[in-house]
């Protein structure tokens, strides 16, 4: 069933669009043609990801009858909205580009065209659809690129994301961005992709009774320390291989009772496969245990480091202890990130007309017209630039073998493109980020035409021969700038 996923203004603007007062010249603005595009401001680049929640809020969007009177009862009165949701069934067209494929900021990722009535009250579908996988797999695809193809890169991130829900999609997303696997064992299960984890420090904690009634190290005669204890039970119920958390008490101290109980027996040698780092100065600890661990015939150990780390961390981290085998990333993958998505929705075309938010903050200037984003592709199939464009132009990039049109059809009259599996999704998206040369320097830009265009929209929208000033006046204190912003124009 349904819900009233939009916010008040699409139901008061969809209503008004039915009623005779809100015509057009030759039609009521509901029945009116309009295509808006979507887009995110704030990645620099990402995966573009979302497809299948987009068809999940699409297809489940029958409102039922309880909804449907609280429009009507609403202070507006929005009978006429209510009537047209009643079973909402999208039927317009809906282009987008490839899922998984990498897009930039200010890039037109989609664009939806139907009546205007129903198709502006879409746009928080796409706004939920998009923002969260593609804020996730850009994070993702920043720590892989700070960590390097080689190492190991792990989700986790379940106790930081507020329910389980949430906490699956945000490991759907950074596998497909890049990461290995996820310590979230719904996602793993429901995903068919790798678990990992071993023990927490309250594993060694437990054993705390034999710091008061010790066990003899038979080799010094002495007693063990407690920690050792816990190791030693720890190698013995995971006989095929485990890592030993080092630092419940101190690291130091952590790496001696790990290499005590991994040198007791053969069979915890050969369950003792890798140590984990959770605190402190990673590298040099990571680095220190590396080498305390070899000088004890302790070989072939993968380090693996964890405790809030963000992708600044990582790269100084593989630059100073390049040894460094796998991290585990959770606060800063989804609850600390250093920028969501902020995807928006920005109608673009009215009954073939262009149409344009001109707005007083330049950032916040939208684009006119059909839209369209041209990738050049040199004969290596490496990537050399992006032109955002109108999709009846036929953009020349130099230096290119050819030009692909990113935007395809995705939906149409209900029915949509098949969405591959998430391997094959990051499968793309990996084979997609070595076609960059310098993906944080990629050049894309617009089109001179959609420019031209945008420039010529903006004037003609600001011009006003009304002859307002023989209407209002302006108080002595507020700004002439009305009056100048039409002498400019």
């Amino acid at each position: 069933m349904g819900t009233l996923n939009f916010d008040r203004y699409h139901a008061v603007m969809g209503d008004a669009s039915y009623k005779n007062a809100a015509r057009l010249h030759d039609r009521n603005l509901s029945e009116a043609q309009a295509t808006f595009y979507v887009t995110q401001r704030k990645l620099p680049f990402a995966p573009c990801l979302g497809h299948e929640r987009l068809v999940r809020l699409l297809v489940d969007s029958q409102i039922d009858r309880p909804r449907l009177r609280f429009l009507e009862q609403d202070r507006a009165g929005l009978k006429l909205f209510a009537k047209a949701i009643e079973d909402m069934y999208f039927v317009g067209a809906i282009r987008t580009v490839r899922p998984g494929t990498i897009v930039f900021a200010q890039q037109p990722f989609a664009d939806i065209s139907g009546a205007f009535g129903l198709t502006q009250a879409q746009e928080i579908k796409f706004e939920h659809a998009f923002d969260l996988p593609m804020t996730t797999a850009s994070t993702a695809m920043q720590f892989r690129m700070a960590a390097g193809d080689q190492r190991w890169l792990s989700d986790f991130s379940l106790r930081r994301n507020g329910d389980i829900e949430r906490a699956v999609d945000i490991a759907t997303y950074a596998f497909i961005g890049g990461f290995n696997d996820t310590s979230n064992m719904e996602a793993a299960h429901r995903l068919d992709i790798p678990a990992v984890g071993t023990e927490a420090h309250y594993w060694q904690q437990a054993y705390i009774e034999y710091m008061y009634e010790p066990e003899i190290e038979p080799r010094t005669h002495k007693p063990k320390h407690f920690e050792q204890v816990a190791f030693e039970r720890w190698l013995d119920a995971n006989p095929n291989g485990t890592t030993l958390l080092l630092d419940t008490i101190d690291v130091y101290l952590g790496a001696v009772h790990a290499a005590m109980a991994a040198t007791s027996t053969d069979a915890r040698r050969r369950a003792f496969k890798g140590f984990r780092v959770d605190s402190g100065d990673l590298a040099e600890l990571g680095r220190w245990c590396l080498r305390f661990f070899e000088a004890n015939g302790l070989h072939g150990l993968r380090p693996n480091l964890t405790g809030d780390l963000d992708v600044e961390k990582v790269r100084a981290i593989v630059k100073e202890f390049p040894e460094a085998a796998g991290f585990g990333i959770g606060t800063k993958l989804s609850s600390e990130v250093r920028a969501v998505a902020g995807v928006i929705f920005k109608q673009c075309l009215i009954e073939c007309q262009p149409t344009l938010k001109a707005s007083n903050s330049i950032e916040k200037i939208t684009l006119p017209g059909r839209l369209q984003v041209f990738r050049g592709i040199d004969e290596q199939g490496n990537y050399l630039g992006d032109v955002t464009g109108l999709d009846d132009e036929e953009i020349q990039i130099p230096g290119t073998a050819r030009v692909e049109r990113l935007l395809l059809p995705f939906w149409e009259n209900g029915q949509h493109s098949a969405i591959p599996s998430i391997e094959k999704q990051k499968a793309f998206v990996e084979e997609q980020r070595k076609r960059f040369a310098d993906i944080n320097n990629y050049p894309h830009t617009l089109s001179g035409k959609l420019q031209k265009l945008r420039d010529d929209l903006t004037a003609q929208m600001r011009a006003d021969n009304s002859g307002w000033e023989e209407v209002l006046k302006l108080p002595d204190q507020v700004s002439e700038e009305p009056r100048r912003a039409n002498a400019m124009d």
